[in-house]
């Protein structure tokens, strides 16, 4: 940890190499981007020695000022209550970035000044936070997300309940969520006087948890991003949430749903069931690979994608095979309590909503591994109700 780190713009070099010489001769360590190994991940260890360094030297000069580099380390040194700002001597305060042009400046060529602010700054007892207060911050920021992954673990369990034998209390549990949630959902959609089925209940429940996940991954996003440098315009970002590059993207990936409700009843009128439902499938995959296509950082896109695209499969595959029914019967002799085709139609377009919500608010690699997460969820409730049952089977 050293006591003294400087920031400054590449181009004042050399005032940054005068002031550190002038500090270390006083004795106090300085840390500037010369530290810096070959390989070094240069982004996170810059803001991890900024936030360890007991004091923060800003050089304002007509370079640092228009600086995002500059300014964000500034903003965070000032947030910590370490910052000692200095100037070149023909700037004045109307020059400097706000909010810092309210702070008291020392030129640059005041030694004594400098060195008495440091001591100053040094001689401030260091506070560091309690292992509470770190608990809760890191918890505020997890809350949402973690409430969305597991909720949306649970409903996903509770859809495909109907596939294995459940264990007799996993099957209470999952009839008591199914009972709550389509409780909740009639008591909501009552205040718009809408009748709501009870089919669509786990389609709500999943985008409701969906929507928390979003919400948790930008709320923590955009609270850690103010820390850091703005190297990157979409930082780590797949899409931005309003451009033209999003809005085709949204057009793309809707027209095969759309081509898809136009040949529906053509193919149900004259094709066999297996064969329509062969090509549903066929352009319901189109959407995914449109995103994959129009998004930066396509590795984690497509693992992202893969994954809201399993999940909200689960959701509409298993309601729609329920209200189907066997694959002989054609829909003209089945009438369902709800149209499967607009059930289809809204499930497969509220993934596409959400995942270019999640790809626009949050970095597509912190996207994926929340996805991770809601996939290990549903596996470990698959798991433990297998062992339940069996040792239920077994008498234990």
């Amino acid at each position: 940890m050293a006591d003294v780190f400087i920031s400054y713009a590449k181009t004042d070099r050399p005032l940054a190499l005068k002031l550190a010489a002038m500090l270390e001769a006083e004795g106090w360590s300085v840390w500037w981007d010369t530290s810096l190994a070959i390989g070094d991940d240069f982004r996170n260890e810059i803001m991890t020695e900024l936030g360890r360094a007991r004091a923060v030297i800003v050089i304002w000069t007509d370079a640092s000022i228009k600086s995002d580099w500059v300014r964000s380390e500034t903003g965070r040194a000032q947030a910590d209550r370490k910052l000692i700002p200095v100037k070149l001597e023909h700037l004045t305060y109307k020059d400097l970035p706000p909010p810092f042009d309210v702070l008291h400046t020392e030129d640059i060529g005041q030694d004594d000044k400098i060195r008495a602010a440091v001591v100053a700054q040094l001689a401030k007892p260091a506070v560091e936070p309690s292992a509470w207060a770190l608990l809760t911050k890191g918890f505020r920021y997890e809350l949402l997300t973690w409430v969305g992954i597991v909720g949306g673990a649970w409903t996903l369990f509770a859809r495909i309940g109907g596939v294995f034998a459940l264990a007799p209390l996993a099957q209470v549990l999952v009839q008591n969520w199914n009972k709550g949630t389509h409780a909740f959902w009639v008591w909501a959609f009552g205040w718009l006087g809408i009748h709501l089925a009870p089919e669509l209940t786990p389609v709500l429940s999943f985008v409701l948890f969906g929507s928390l996940l979003t919400i948790g991954q930008a709320v923590k996003f955009n609270t850690t991003i103010k820390n850091q440098a703005n190297v990157d315009t979409y930082q780590g970002k797949s899409f931005r949430l309003i451009s033209w590059r999003t809005l085709l993207c949204v057009v793309c990936a809707c027209l095969p749903l759309i081509i898809y409700l136009s040949l529906l009843h053509l193919l149900t009128d004259s094709a066999p069931v297996e064969v329509a439902i062969f090509l549903a499938f066929l352009l319901l995959a189109a959407p995914p690979l449109v995103i994959v296509l129009f998004a930066r950082h396509k590795v984690y896109t497509a693992l992202s994608t893969f994954l809201t695209t399993t999940f909200f499969m689960i959701i509409a595959v298993f309601q729609l095979a329920q209200i189907v029914g066997d694959l002989r019967v054609s829909y003209r002799d089945y009438q369902p309590p709800v149209d499967p085709d607009l059930l289809g139609f809204s499930v497969f377009a509220l993934n596409i909503a959400l995942m270019i919500l999640l790809l626009s608010v949050a970095p597509a690699k912190a996207v994926s591994r929340r996805l991770i997460f809601l996939a290990i969820g549903l596996v470990l409730l698959i798991g433990l109700n297998e062992l339940s049952r069996l040792l239920h089977e077994w008498g234990l």
